[in-house]
Protein backbone atom coordinates (compact mmCIF):
# COMPACT_ATOMS: atom_id res chain seq x y z
CA UNK A 1 0.00 0.00 0.00
CA UNK A 2 1.25 3.52 -0.83
CA UNK A 3 0.24 7.02 0.45
CA UNK A 4 0.50 8.24 -3.05
CA UNK A 5 -2.05 10.15 -4.19
CA UNK A 6 -3.49 9.93 -7.59
CA UNK A 7 -6.01 13.17 -8.62
CA UNK A 8 -8.57 13.18 -11.91
CA UNK A 9 -7.39 16.63 -11.72
CA UNK A 10 -4.60 18.11 -13.57
CA UNK A 11 -1.98 20.62 -11.01
CA UNK A 12 -2.51 23.62 -13.39
CA UNK A 13 -6.16 22.95 -13.16
CA UNK A 14 -9.60 23.91 -10.98
CA UNK A 15 -11.75 21.69 -12.29
CA UNK A 16 -12.15 18.18 -14.44
CA UNK A 17 -15.12 16.61 -15.76
CA UNK A 18 -14.99 13.21 -17.76
CA UNK A 19 -14.89 9.21 -17.67
CA UNK A 20 -12.33 6.73 -16.07
CA UNK A 21 -12.25 3.68 -14.88
CA UNK A 22 -10.39 4.49 -12.36
CA UNK A 23 -7.83 2.00 -12.77
CA UNK A 24 -4.81 4.05 -12.77
CA UNK A 25 -5.47 4.81 -9.20
CA UNK A 26 -5.66 1.13 -7.65
CA UNK A 27 -3.47 1.19 -4.78
CA UNK A 28 -3.23 4.70 -3.82
CA UNK A 29 -5.59 7.44 -2.17
CA UNK A 30 -7.59 9.53 -4.54
CA UNK A 31 -7.06 13.26 -4.50
CA UNK A 32 -10.75 14.79 -3.61
CA UNK A 33 -9.29 18.26 -3.91
CA UNK A 34 -12.48 20.44 -2.73
CA UNK A 35 -15.12 17.77 -4.22
CA UNK A 36 -14.94 14.38 -6.51
CA UNK A 37 -18.58 13.04 -7.52
CA UNK A 38 -18.73 9.46 -9.14
CA UNK A 39 -21.52 8.39 -11.20
CA UNK A 40 -21.26 4.79 -12.09
CA UNK A 41 -21.96 3.99 -15.80
CA UNK A 42 -21.17 0.58 -16.05
CA UNK A 43 -19.39 -3.03 -14.17
CA UNK A 44 -19.08 -3.50 -10.32
CA UNK A 45 -15.92 -1.58 -8.29
CA UNK A 46 -15.44 -1.81 -4.17
CA UNK A 47 -14.07 1.68 -2.90
CA UNK A 48 -12.89 2.29 0.76
CA UNK A 49 -14.15 5.78 2.31
CA UNK A 50 -12.97 6.50 5.34
CA UNK A 51 -12.00 2.64 6.33
CA UNK A 52 -15.73 1.67 5.17
CA UNK A 53 -16.10 -0.17 2.09
CA UNK A 54 -19.14 0.36 -0.31
CA UNK A 55 -20.15 -1.03 -3.57
CA UNK A 56 -20.14 0.62 -6.40
CA UNK A 57 -22.82 -0.63 -9.54
CA UNK A 58 -24.33 1.13 -12.24
CA UNK A 59 -26.64 3.31 -11.30
CA UNK A 60 -25.05 4.76 -8.23
CA UNK A 61 -23.51 8.48 -7.59
CA UNK A 62 -21.29 8.44 -4.97
CA UNK A 63 -20.14 12.08 -3.32
CA UNK A 64 -16.54 12.58 -1.71
CA UNK A 65 -15.08 15.47 0.06
CA UNK A 66 -11.89 17.32 0.67
CA UNK A 67 -11.48 15.70 4.06
CA UNK A 68 -12.19 12.51 3.26
CA UNK A 69 -9.93 8.88 2.96
CA UNK A 70 -10.66 7.89 -0.71
CA UNK A 71 -9.06 4.77 -2.59
CA UNK A 72 -10.33 2.15 -4.72
CA UNK A 73 -10.32 -1.94 -3.23
CA UNK A 74 -11.61 -3.71 -6.55
CA UNK A 75 -12.21 -3.15 -9.94
CA UNK A 76 -14.14 -4.99 -12.73
CA UNK A 77 -13.01 -5.28 -16.37
CA UNK A 78 -15.92 -3.01 -17.25
CA UNK A 79 -15.95 -0.55 -14.87
CA UNK A 80 -16.50 2.97 -15.47
CA UNK A 81 -18.00 5.94 -14.06
CA UNK A 82 -18.45 9.95 -14.86
CA UNK A 83 -16.75 11.81 -12.66
CA UNK A 84 -16.45 15.69 -11.98
CA UNK A 85 -13.78 17.19 -9.35
CA UNK A 86 -14.10 20.57 -8.22
CA UNK A 87 -10.89 22.24 -6.80
CA UNK A 88 -11.28 23.15 -2.77
CA UNK A 89 -12.18 26.98 -3.58
CA UNK A 90 -14.28 26.47 -6.36
CA UNK A 91 -16.72 24.03 -4.29
CA UNK A 92 -16.51 25.92 -1.08
CA UNK A 93 -19.21 28.61 -1.73
CA UNK A 94 -21.67 26.04 -2.60
CA UNK A 95 -21.01 23.48 0.04
CA UNK A 96 -21.26 25.89 2.50
CA UNK A 97 -24.51 27.45 0.86
CA UNK A 98 -26.29 23.89 1.64
CA UNK A 99 -29.62 25.28 4.52
CA UNK A 100 -30.34 21.95 6.26
CA UNK A 101 -27.75 21.17 8.94
CA UNK A 102 -28.15 17.68 8.20
CA UNK A 103 -26.74 17.43 5.06
CA UNK A 104 -23.38 16.44 6.29
CA UNK A 105 -24.41 13.66 8.83
CA UNK A 106 -26.54 11.81 5.95
CA UNK A 107 -23.72 12.60 2.74
CA UNK A 108 -20.86 11.56 5.03
CA UNK A 109 -22.58 9.02 6.68
CA UNK A 110 -24.20 7.37 3.04
CA UNK A 111 -21.19 8.63 0.69
CA UNK A 112 -22.84 5.89 -2.36
CA UNK A 113 -26.07 6.50 -3.10
CA UNK A 114 -28.67 3.86 -5.49
CA UNK A 115 -30.25 6.48 -7.56
CA UNK A 116 -33.42 5.54 -9.33
CA UNK A 117 -34.25 5.70 -13.13
CA UNK A 118 -35.48 8.85 -13.07
CA UNK A 119 -32.56 10.58 -11.17
CA UNK A 120 -30.55 8.21 -13.23
CA UNK A 121 -32.01 10.78 -16.33
CA UNK A 122 -31.19 13.31 -14.33
CA UNK A 123 -28.14 13.27 -13.08
CA UNK A 124 -26.70 11.68 -16.64
CA UNK A 125 -28.17 15.29 -18.33
CA UNK A 126 -26.47 17.21 -15.21
CA UNK A 127 -22.86 15.68 -15.97
CA UNK A 128 -23.32 16.30 -19.58
CA UNK A 129 -24.25 19.81 -18.34
CA UNK A 130 -20.39 20.01 -16.39
CA UNK A 131 -18.89 18.65 -19.00
CA UNK A 132 -19.87 21.20 -21.55
CA UNK A 133 -19.06 23.90 -19.11
CA UNK A 134 -15.55 22.47 -18.64
CA UNK A 135 -14.79 21.84 -22.24
CA UNK A 136 -16.86 24.82 -24.60
CA UNK A 137 -17.19 27.79 -21.68
CA UNK A 138 -14.90 30.80 -21.94
CA UNK A 139 -12.75 30.92 -18.70
CA UNK A 140 -14.17 34.25 -18.02
CA UNK A 141 -17.52 32.34 -17.26
CA UNK A 142 -16.50 28.60 -16.69
CA UNK A 143 -15.79 28.77 -13.18
CA UNK A 144 -19.21 30.52 -12.04
CA UNK A 145 -20.88 28.41 -14.14
CA UNK A 146 -19.67 25.12 -12.57
CA UNK A 147 -20.11 26.41 -9.14
CA UNK A 148 -23.83 27.47 -9.63
CA UNK A 149 -24.65 24.28 -11.29
CA UNK A 150 -23.05 22.49 -8.49
CA UNK A 151 -24.55 24.01 -5.99
CA UNK A 152 -27.98 23.39 -7.78
CA UNK A 153 -27.09 19.52 -7.70
CA UNK A 154 -26.39 19.61 -3.77
CA UNK A 155 -29.78 21.53 -3.02
CA UNK A 156 -31.72 18.89 -5.23
CA UNK A 157 -29.50 16.20 -3.27
CA UNK A 158 -30.53 18.48 -0.13
CA UNK A 159 -34.36 18.42 -1.06
CA UNK A 160 -34.21 14.52 -1.08
CA UNK A 161 -32.66 14.22 2.08
CA UNK A 162 -35.37 16.63 3.56
CA UNK A 163 -38.06 14.28 1.91
CA UNK A 164 -36.61 10.67 2.94
CA UNK A 165 -36.22 11.52 6.35
CA UNK A 166 -39.33 13.49 7.17
CA UNK A 167 -37.30 17.10 7.91
CA UNK A 168 -39.43 20.04 7.51
CA UNK A 169 -37.85 22.63 4.88
CA UNK A 170 -37.87 25.48 7.46
CA UNK A 171 -38.47 25.52 11.19
CA UNK A 172 -37.13 23.65 13.66
CA UNK A 173 -35.89 20.32 12.88
CA UNK A 174 -38.35 17.32 14.62
CA UNK A 175 -37.71 15.66 17.16
CA UNK A 176 -37.32 12.44 15.41
CA UNK A 177 -34.31 13.21 13.70
CA UNK A 178 -32.50 14.94 16.37
CA UNK A 179 -32.62 11.58 18.28
CA UNK A 180 -31.24 10.06 15.44
CA UNK A 181 -28.87 12.40 14.98
CA UNK A 182 -28.02 12.14 19.08
CA UNK A 183 -27.51 8.66 18.56
CA UNK A 184 -25.10 8.58 15.78
CA UNK A 185 -23.20 11.13 18.19
CA UNK A 186 -23.34 8.56 20.52
CA UNK A 187 -22.25 6.12 18.85
CA UNK A 188 -19.22 7.76 17.53
CA UNK A 189 -18.21 8.39 20.77
CA UNK A 190 -19.10 5.18 22.76
CA UNK A 191 -18.89 2.51 20.03
CA UNK A 192 -15.59 1.06 21.50
CA UNK A 193 -17.00 0.14 24.94
CA UNK A 194 -20.54 -0.94 24.30
CA UNK A 195 -22.22 -2.15 21.76
CA UNK A 196 -25.74 -2.44 23.93
CA UNK A 197 -28.37 -1.11 22.47
CA UNK A 198 -30.07 -0.51 25.96
CA UNK A 199 -27.10 1.41 26.61
CA UNK A 200 -27.91 4.21 23.58
CA UNK A 201 -31.74 3.94 24.48
CA UNK A 202 -30.92 4.59 27.86
CA UNK A 203 -28.68 7.64 27.19
CA UNK A 204 -31.47 9.38 24.62
CA UNK A 205 -34.45 8.42 27.29
CA UNK A 206 -36.08 6.14 25.35
CA UNK A 207 -37.05 2.25 24.91
CA UNK A 208 -35.01 0.36 22.82
CA UNK A 209 -37.83 -0.25 20.96
CA UNK A 210 -38.60 3.36 19.36
CA UNK A 211 -34.86 3.66 19.12
CA UNK A 212 -35.61 0.50 16.71
CA UNK A 213 -38.70 2.89 15.16
CA UNK A 214 -36.55 5.58 14.88
CA UNK A 215 -33.69 4.12 12.83
CA UNK A 216 -35.94 1.87 10.35
CA UNK A 217 -38.00 4.89 9.45
CA UNK A 218 -35.41 7.65 8.70
CA UNK A 219 -32.42 5.29 8.22
CA UNK A 220 -34.00 1.99 6.52
CA UNK A 221 -31.19 0.29 8.98
CA UNK A 222 -31.83 -1.26 12.53
CA UNK A 223 -29.86 -0.19 15.70
CA UNK A 224 -27.78 -3.12 15.67
CA UNK A 225 -27.32 -2.38 11.84
CA UNK A 226 -25.95 0.69 12.74
CA UNK A 227 -23.88 -0.20 15.85
CA UNK A 228 -22.09 -3.39 14.14
CA UNK A 229 -21.06 -1.12 10.96
CA UNK A 230 -19.33 1.62 12.84
CA UNK A 231 -18.10 -0.77 15.07
CA UNK A 232 -16.64 -2.43 12.00
CA UNK A 233 -15.23 0.42 10.70
CA UNK A 234 -13.21 1.43 13.91
CA UNK A 235 -11.59 -2.28 13.96
CA UNK A 236 -10.61 -1.67 10.41
CA UNK A 237 -9.57 1.94 11.49
CA UNK A 238 -7.22 0.00 14.35
CA UNK A 239 -6.05 -2.83 11.16
CA UNK A 240 -5.22 -0.34 8.84
CA UNK A 241 -3.30 2.76 10.54
CA UNK A 242 -2.05 1.15 13.66
CA UNK A 243 0.54 -2.33 14.05
CA UNK A 244 -1.71 -3.34 17.26
CA UNK A 245 -1.92 -6.97 17.59
CA UNK A 246 -5.65 -8.14 17.06
CA UNK A 247 -5.34 -9.05 20.88
CA UNK A 248 -4.70 -5.64 21.69
CA UNK A 249 -7.57 -4.29 19.80
CA UNK A 250 -9.98 -6.80 20.94
CA UNK A 251 -8.45 -4.81 25.16
CA UNK A 252 -9.41 -0.77 23.00
CA UNK A 253 -12.78 -2.30 21.54
CA UNK A 254 -13.71 -4.05 24.89
CA UNK A 255 -14.06 -7.49 23.52
CA UNK A 256 -14.47 -10.44 25.89
CA UNK A 257 -11.09 -11.62 24.09
CA UNK A 258 -9.55 -11.93 20.55
CA UNK A 259 -11.34 -14.80 19.48
CA UNK A 260 -14.74 -13.32 19.82
CA UNK A 261 -13.65 -10.40 18.25
CA UNK A 262 -12.72 -12.45 15.21
CA UNK A 263 -15.39 -14.30 15.16
CA UNK A 264 -17.60 -10.98 15.39
CA UNK A 265 -15.48 -9.41 12.54
CA UNK A 266 -15.50 -12.74 10.10
CA UNK A 267 -19.53 -12.62 10.96
CA UNK A 268 -19.49 -8.80 9.82
CA UNK A 269 -16.63 -9.00 6.50
CA UNK A 270 -16.77 -12.40 5.28
CA UNK A 271 -12.34 -11.81 6.41
CA UNK A 272 -10.54 -12.69 9.31
CA UNK A 273 -8.97 -9.24 10.89
CA UNK A 274 -5.52 -10.72 9.34
CA UNK A 275 -6.84 -11.60 6.27
CA UNK A 276 -8.33 -7.94 5.99
CA UNK A 277 -4.42 -6.14 7.39
CA UNK A 278 -2.88 -8.30 4.95
CA UNK A 279 -5.40 -7.21 1.95
CA UNK A 280 -4.84 -3.93 2.40
CA UNK A 281 -1.21 -3.87 2.94
CA UNK A 282 -1.39 -5.65 -0.62
CA UNK A 283 -3.19 -3.13 -2.57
Amino acid sequence: MTNARYSLCRPDKRSSVGITDLKKSHGNLIDTSGCVLLLVTSGYAVCSVNFKRYALRKGCMALFFYDEVFRMEKISGTFSVRYVSLSYDLAEEAILDVPSPHFWDIIYGFPVYQATPTEWTLLNGWWEHMEWMENTTEANYRDAMLKTHFHSLLLALDSKIAQMTLLPLHGDVNRQWKLVTDFFKLLTKHCKETRDIQFYADRLCITTSYLYKLCQKVLQSSPKELIDKETVSEIKTYLTNTDLTVKKIAEEMHFEDDSYLCRYFRRQTGMSPIDYRNSVENL
